[in-house]
């Protein structure tokens, strides 16, 4: 075989070796050395050639890596004013770093690059200067200097902080292949003029035998470095090994290509997510020399963050099979998961996404696969090969297929409930409700809304009781803020076609709207406008037009320091907590009360009573069977009978001392109800057991609409005890009439409706128990019925414990809320309660169909 000359380059212009590797390695530090020094990427392949040249003969004992930055240094010191545009740099930051320091003088620039940036040990780098240490650091301290006035950095840690990162990104760069640049030797004549070098030339080289030395010394991944672990043998208690952080650090790689080959892309495709490519940094940096040092003593530490690391380069699918048999989690973990597996599948769906939208028309209108899209695949036999690769590849991206969009397939959604599955996420306490929202998120596109009104109601709850009450500080609040931001806007102000319907508010908007003034930081918005509309026939509010994008996170802002209340109607009240014992209760606070209101039943006289205040009077009059004060104590409603009406039908409500042990009232127990302020008493019962229909009539809610005047709010009850003959009778002769296709009283009561239903079960008679739903529902089969019966016992009288009904319009809409409950001894001698909703039609009575059955 032919022997090479000294200097001689091989075929792929690399410097020769009798063991390739390691000069590869070297070459590349050398030219990111010259490309840190200003030299421009397309030169540095020359450069290395010029730098291999110049080496003379060395011995076997020489330091072999110091004679080559000799050298490097030398060809560099020939043209000290080189810059480069830094464009291989990825991050601005980073490249604002790099060209501060190619600012610098030519020895400030060597010593800063190779002790500061690259984190060579001082003795090394002031070898390759030839310059003793005091100078070098001499040197090091003026660059310090003048690099923090560049950069306005006031803080040296910072500064140092910002070159370690500069050294991330020098490590990252992708130089132009070597083989593709065959250019001419950089000579001094197309240069600009050397200036005196400071690196001295050393004695006589051979390449053989430093590239020899070479290839004995390489192959540990710390090989340049001046810092090692300590090995298992050497470590004490708690410390971090080099083992440790190699085993480690191969974990990664093979978590790496596996999670690469799960999701079905190849090397090109995987590092173009920008989940990756933060991941590639961060291992980078917490396998970087300073970062192992730093947790040399502190084991745990490094391998909790090598666990997030694994997290953050798993599939979303790995990353929940991660946790299956990991044990208890703290909030903050739970938190920072969520957060990676979020960010992570935000750039997946955009990638799924966007591939099942160029093969849209491969996608069937219909199909059971939907569930399964691994197994999409069957129902596409001439599927493209990208979308092969996806769907064989599906159950690792965490999507699932929207599918509320027809003509729109292709859209996805967030798969979480296998998260929510896990036992550290049922005992995390809010965990659930993040991964809801982000789960059904976006709610809208570019072409309108992609859920409907009311699944937007239970997501602004959502969104508002976590940014409002939920007391941690979790991250990712300020996702959800953005979210908030963003619907909020959207439902206000978005597209014209989901708001108007030739100029007019639609209806369904209309009732969203008013749903949304449960809370106050939408209350504070949608108020104005609502009245505004309404004033207007529904077309126009001069207080949605001035309305700006930053507005609901001011408004928001005021909820969570507990200061928009007051600025709302009726929101200006304090209600201090308190709780009563009522073992020897006697009525005192309120008996002076009690006489002068009886005397004129004038409310202005309860302005700034305490609500718990009205709450006792009411049942002091009950106390001094005194209805006429208790009608007057009963807020204004659609329900409430008239005063001969109600006195007329009054019965005694349970005696409250005798019944109850204590009640309580608690500022955070109000509820905005539009322009009304809701409070609900909560009580102890003597009796644990006690039902609804006993207890309801001793907790009455209480409302305020103005002054703060507290008054009770009327609902419509009835009860019946055990099987009534009397209402099964006449309940018969309903079902009778309808029967005969002849129409109902449409005052007939709300139990003679509930029997006539019982009897058209009973009888089978499917005519007449679809004539009891409410009108324009459609009619139900017999089948549909029987499977009523037989599941929900709602047949027969005889095992029949209890019937009771409450009616309210407490509600933004004013609309009437009703429920019917039937309880029923099962054969075990326990209870069943069967709850039916009723609604108030212009035929009376009927029932809400069951979805449910």
């Amino acid at each position: 075989m032919r022997k090479r000359a000294d200097g001689e380059m091989d075929e792929n212009n690399n410097p020769v070796s009798g063991t390739n590797e390691p000069t590869t390695q070297l070459a590349e530090e050398l030219r990111r050395f010259a490309y840190q020094n200003g030299m421009s990427a397309d030169r540095t392949n020359a450069f290395i050639q010029n730098v291999w040249e110049s080496v003379g003969n060395l011995d076997a004992a020489d330091d072999t890596e110091l004679y080559f930055y000799r050298a490097a240094a030398e060809q560099l010191a020939q043209f000290p004013d080189l810059q480069n545009d830094g464009s291989l740099i990825g991050f601005q930051e980073d490249r604002e770093s790099h060209f501060a320091l190619q600012s610098l003088p030519f020895n400030q620039r060597i010593a800063t690059v190779l002790y500061l940036v690259n984190g060579r040990n001082l003795s090394f780098a002031a070898q390759v200067l030839q310059l003793n240490e005091p100078e070098m650091l001499s040197y090091i301290d003026s660059a310090k200097s003048e690099l923090a006035m560049k950069l306005a950095v006031a803080d040296q840690q910072e500064l140092l902080q910002r070159l370690e990162f500069l050294e991330k990104s020098i490590k990252r760069l992708k130089l132009p292949d070597r083989e593709m640049l065959m250019e001419d030797h950089i000579s001094p004549a197309e240069a600009p003029q050397p200036q005196v070098p400071t690196a001295k030339k050393p004695a006589i080289w051979i390449v053989a035998a430093a590239i020899a030395m070479l290839a004995g010394v390489v192959g540990a991944s710390f090989f340049f470095d001046s810092f090692r672990l300590p090995s298992a043998s050497e470590a004490t208690a708690g410390q971090l090994t080099q083992e440790m952080a190699e085993e480690m650090e191969q974990q990664y790689e093979e978590t790496r290509e596996n999670a690469k080959q799960r999701l079905g892309l190849e090397e090109e495709e995987f590092v173009e997510f920008a989940y990756v490519a933060d991941a590639d940094e961060e291992k980078d940096r917490l396998f970087s020399r300073s970062e192992l040092k730093q947790h040399e003593d502190d084991a745990e530490l490094f391998t909790q963050q090598v666990e997030e690391l694994l997290w953050r380069i798993e599939t979303p699918k790995g990353m929940t099979e991660s946790l299956v048999n990991s044990g208890h989690m703290q909030t903050d973990e739970i938190d920072r998961f969520m957060q990676v597996y979020l960010e992570k599948t935000n750039e997946l769906q955009g990638f799924a996404e966007g591939i099942l939208k160029n093969n849209e028309d491969q996608l069937p209108a219909a199909s059971e696969h939907y569930g399964e899209p691994q197994l999409l695949i069957e129902d596409i036999p001439d599927a493209s090969a990208e979308l092969q690769q996806l769907l064989t590849g599906w159950s690792e991206y965490g999507l699932r297929f929207r599918l509320t969009e027809p003509d729109r397939m292709y859209l996805l959604i967030k798969d979480t409930e296998s998260l929510q599955w896990l036992p550290q996420f049922q005992t995390h306490p809010f965990a659930h409700m993040y991964l809801e929202i982000f789960a059904v998120y976006p709610y809208f596109d570019e072409q309108g809304w992609l859920v409907e009104p009311f699944q937007l109601s239970n997501e602004f709850y959502k969104m508002l009781y976590l940014l409002v009450e939920e007391p941690t500080d979790s991250k990712l609040k300020a996702e959800i803020e953005v979210i908030y931001e963003q619907t909020v806007w959207q439902i206000l102000k978005g597209a014209e076609q989901d708001i108007y319907a030739d100029g007019v508010v639609k209806p369904e908007i209309r009732e969203f709207w008013k749903t949304l003034t449960y809370h106050d930081a939408l209350a504070a918005i949608l108020m104005p406008v609502i009245n505004e509309m309404e004033d207007s026939g529904w077309q126009h509010s001069a207080f949605l037009d001035n309305l700006e994008y930053g507005d609901s996170l001011e408004i928001l802002k005021l909820a969570q320091q507990g200061e928009l209340g007051e600025t709302l109607p009726n929101g200006d009240f304090q209600v201090e907590s308190e709780m009563v014992d009522l073992a020897d209760f006697d009525y005192n606070r309120v008996k002076e009360l009690y006489t002068r209101f009886k005397k004129s039943h004038d409310t202005n006289l309860l302005a700034g009573v305490h609500p718990l205040d009205i709450y006792f009077l009411y049942f002091y009059a009950n106390h001094e069977k005194d209805p006429e004060t208790m009608y007057h104590l009963l807020a204004d409603s659609e329900l409430k009978p008239s005063l001969e009406e109600y006195m007329v039908d009054w019965e005694p409500i349970p005696e409250l001392t005798e019944t109850a042990l204590w009640v309580e009232i608690r500022e955070e127990m109000t509820q905005r109800i539009y322009e009304k302020v809701m409070i609900h008493p909560s009580v102890m019962y003597e009796e644990q057991d006690i039902g609804f229909h006993q207890s309801n009539p001793l907790q009455p809610a209480l409302v305020t609409e103005r002054d703060q005047i507290w008054l009770i709010q009327y609902e419509l009850q009835e009860f019946s005890q055990g099987s009534n003959p009397e209402l099964q009778k006449r309940g018969l002769e309903a079902y009778e009439l309808l029967a005969n296709n002849k129409a109902l009283p449409d005052d007939t009561r709300p139990f003679v409706i509930a029997y006539a239903l019982l009897h058209a079960i009973d009888n089978e008679n499917i005519a007449v128990a679809n004539k009891l739903l409410q009108p324009g529902v459609e009619e139900r089969e017999a089948e549909f019925w029987r499977n009523f019966a037989s599941s929900h016992m709602v047949a027969g009288f005889e095992n029949m414990t209890s019937m009771s009904f409450a009616a309210t319009d407490l509600n933004v809409l004013d609309q009437v809320d009703a429920n019917l409950q039937i309880s029923y001894e099962t054969e075990e001698s326990e209870v069943w309660h069967e709850q039916l909703m009723m609604v108030l039609t212009p035929e009376g009575w009927r029932f809400e169909l069951f979805p449910n059955y």
